[in-house]
């Protein structure tokens, strides 16, 4: 009999538990979805950073050849460049690449206050060029930096936090910092 009186509490008891339970699972996918398509957002805004740094890189020879040919102190700025595009062409991750890049942004800095000494007709259309650049890379480095210290914001609040322990997602320290100066 007291069975009979308790079967209702039950019943009620069961349906919580199970909404719970659905309520839950619903969440643990939504947020495993959202931070899955965030990590390809990354990887995809990561592109088009490597990109932006690619092309400096590659006019970057260009612009010096033309700027500072036949000058006895551009010979060092060249080799150091050469050392930051090699270096470029052999990183394999976005830390490494980072890494070459601030060797390009050292030589780079150094040609352009070579270059602002020389008044050349075609070194201001040369830093032009280069400024532009440099601010394509700055644009697409925050929009990584921003898309990645939201991913990591997120991993850390509860209950995101639980849902990306358990689906294995970390957090991501490869932020890409300003440009130093020489």
């Amino acid at each position: 009999m007291r069975w009979k009186r308790a079967l209702p509490v039950l019943l009620v008891a069961a349906v919580v538990v199970g909404a719970a339970a659905v309520a839950g699972g619903m969440k643990y996918n939504s947020v495993r979805d959202d931070l899955a398509d965030q990590r390809d957002a990354i990887q995809a805004q990561w592109t088009q950073v490597d990109q932006a740094i690619q092309h400096r890189a590659n006019l970057a020879a260009q612009w010096l050849g033309a700027s500072l040919a036949g000058d006895p102190g551009a010979a060092g700025i060249a080799e150091e460049l050469a050392a930051g595009r090699a270096e470029l062409a052999a990183a394999s991750s976005p830390v490494e690449k980072v890494r070459a890049n601030q060797r390009i942004a050292v030589a780079l800095a150094r040609f352009q206050s070579v270059a602002a000494e020389r008044p050349r007709s075609h070194s201001h259309d040369v830093l032009t060029r280069l400024s532009d650049a440099e601010n394509r890379i700055a644009v697409e480095r925050r929009r990584y930096n921003d898309m990645l210290e939201h991913y990591n914001a997120q991993i850390q609040r509860f209950p995101d936090n639980i849902v990306a322990s358990l689906a294995g997602f970390s957090r991501d320290n490869a932020y890409f910092p300003t440009e130093p100066r020489p």
